[in-house]
């Protein structure tokens, strides 16, 4: 991965793909499913992905689901 500085505006965006990689690939996403097992039948998301999709709404500064 390549960093490169910039002086354009900076947000909270800017690293959320980078944290989301590391979190991947340290096996976090999966831990939490093999913990927490496979949802109901009709489920259409893991619990990891309603994890990541909170952890990626905190990092991007949303305060609450509805962000």
């Amino acid at each position: 991965m390549k960093i490169t500085y910039s002086s354009d505006t900076i947000n909270s965006f800017g690293g959320i793909n980078f944290a989301d990689k590391i979190i991947r690939e340290a096996s976090i996403y999966d831990t939490i499913d093999q913990t927490l097992g496979i949802r109901g039948v009709k489920a259409q998301y893991s619990y990891s992905d309603l994890f990541r999709s909170y952890l990626m709404l905190v990092l991007c500064g949303g305060e609450c689901a509805e962000d």
